[in-house]
């Protein structure tokens, strides 16, 4: 089994994984999510209403000199690039090389990473200073050098401008040391200038939430915990979107390998179940209050991916390395089917039954261009879209040839653009989207209906209606 978790094999499979998102990235549409972080990068801020800045500094980037929607992406493949030789060298360093591979293996595979991840959302830079935080914390554990006190709080200033969610790096950090017994920390003055530094690195989002009377802030902390009511369905509902983002197998026995790493007196399994299994239950918690994204805490599967390999291959087990086998082949089996259902639709959901077919998650993947290539043909100037992610794809399709705004929606990052001065008087066209193919567009008046179909199933429509001049309310 060695012989499988090895260097050459690790090289291997991410370097598949690599070119798989390579070609994903450049032959599907953008998510509109991503077309939304993309408008970002056109107006670039110290902070935006939903996130912090730094996907959209990313996508500036990469889309210099090419606007490409592999270019819009291609941060997320530099960021897997980089993972899988961050994983492997910290894996080595807390444990051996074969478990350094398997963690390679393991993190690549991932649903996911391997194919969920081409897509660039403000995960993708955290997922990246996250572990690299991760990865500098223990080099200053193992070197006790002071110079890896102050990388670490740089890397962990990225990660809180890369999105709010980074905080639980001091969550983990706390348990690692309450774990460890590490409360000698408290009297050694790097550990409060490491915080300092975050801080100071941190400073943009800080100045943008001032001159916008923390409109971010305020956002977030109501989309995240503020619902009265407790709603016990959404704990399954999010464990079994954490099997699937991470498959099964891997899933529970990382779960299974928590509790027998946060039991022991080894530092180093305490060390990597601490900057995973908390995270992923603090979400727990929160799915007590609203539905947390399979997204959420994605950033916890690095070090994960350690624990997990490790607890599977350190005592030769042959059932244990069967199950790490096993799940690892399931894994990219299905990582690289849901690929190939992305670009080509291989699962036949029209044959169980059409609702199946339309509510398909990877059709937001299309669709987009033929809209944008139809408003640009019109003779308009401006676009009013129904959302914040319906107008990031209309500008990204109509290559900012129209401007685009939205229309009486709760606030976004759109109210904080510049409201042109002859929209009231100019040609628009107002665009509404029916994502489920529900709504009756016959009954809007001059309505043009645009349908998009995927494997001859109707999947979406727009309904365009072109007018003089549109009164934005405020």
């Amino acid at each position: 089994m060695d012989r499988l978790f090895c260097r050459k094999n690790a090289f291997f499979i991410a370097s598949f994984v690599i070119l798989f998102k390579i070609f994903l990235s450049a032959s599907i549409e953008l998510h509109p999510d991503e077309a939304y972080y993309w408008l970002w990068s056109q107006h670039l801020a110290l902070g935006y209403f939903d996130h912090s800045p730094m996907v959209a500094w990313f996508i500036k980037a990469t889309t210099l000199f090419f606007n490409s929607e592999a270019a819009v992406r291609f941060s997320s493949i530099i960021t897997t690039i980089i993972l899988s030789f961050l994983i492997w060298n910290l894996a080595k360093k807390l444990f051996n090389e074969t478990i350094a591979a398997a963690s390679v293996i393991v993190l690549n595979t991932l649903p996911e990473m391997m194919t969920a991840s081409i897509v660039i959302t403000p995960d993708t830079p955290l997922f990246l200073f996250f572990s690299l935080s991760v990865y500098y914390l223990w080099r200053l554990i193992e070197s006790d050098q002071t110079k890896y006190w102050y990388i670490t709080g740089l890397f962990f200033g990225l990660a809180l401008l890369s999105k709010y969610t980074a905080v639980l790096f001091g969550l983990s950090l706390f348990v690692y040391m309450i774990a460890d017994k590490k409360w000698y920390w408290f009297k050694n003055k790097h550990f409060y200038l490491m915080f300092i530094v975050s801080f100071i690195v941190f400073l943009p989002v800080i100045i943008w939430n001032l001159q916008h009377e923390w409109m971010s802030f305020t956002f977030q902390f109501h989309h995240g915990l503020t619902s009265n009511k407790i709603h016990f369905d959404y704990i399954f509902d999010y464990l079994g979107s954490q099997c699937l983002a991470v498959g099964p197998v891997i899933f529970i026995s990382g779960i299974v390998a928590a509790i027998g790493y946060f039991c022991s007196k080894n530092s180093k399994k305490i060390f990597i179940a601490s900057f995973s299994v908390p995270i992923i239950m603090f979400f727990l918690f929160t799915a007590l209050k609203r539905n947390p994204g399979a997204n959420w805490p994605a950033f916890a599967y690095f070090a994960f991916s350690i624990m997990c390999s490790a607890h599977l291959l350190e005592n030769k087990s042959k059932i244990k390395r069967k199950i790490l086998v096993y799940g690892t082949v399931f894994n990219f089996i299905i990582s690289f089917l849901l690929g190939l259902h992305v670009k080509y639709a291989i699962v036949p959901l029209r044959l169980f039954s059409r609702h199946a077919a339309v509510a398909d998650a990877t059709n937001w993947f299309y669709g987009w261009r033929d809209l944008g290539d139809n408003l640009v043909k019109r003779n308009i100037k401006y676009v009013i879209a129904d959302t914040q992610q319906w107008g990031g794809a209309m500008a990204y399709y109509t290559k900012n040839k129209l401007q685009v705004l939205t229309g009486p929606v709760p606030v976004n990052q759109f109210k904080y653009w510049t409201i042109p001065d002859d929209l009231a008087y100019s040609k628009i066209a107002v665009v509404n989207v029916d994502k489920d193919m529900e709504d009756d567009f016959s009954k809007i008046k001059n309505a043009d209906i645009i349908m998009v179909s995927r494997n001859r199933i109707p999947i979406r429509q727009y309904a365009v209606v072109e007018s003089n001049g549109y009164e934005m309310k405020k």
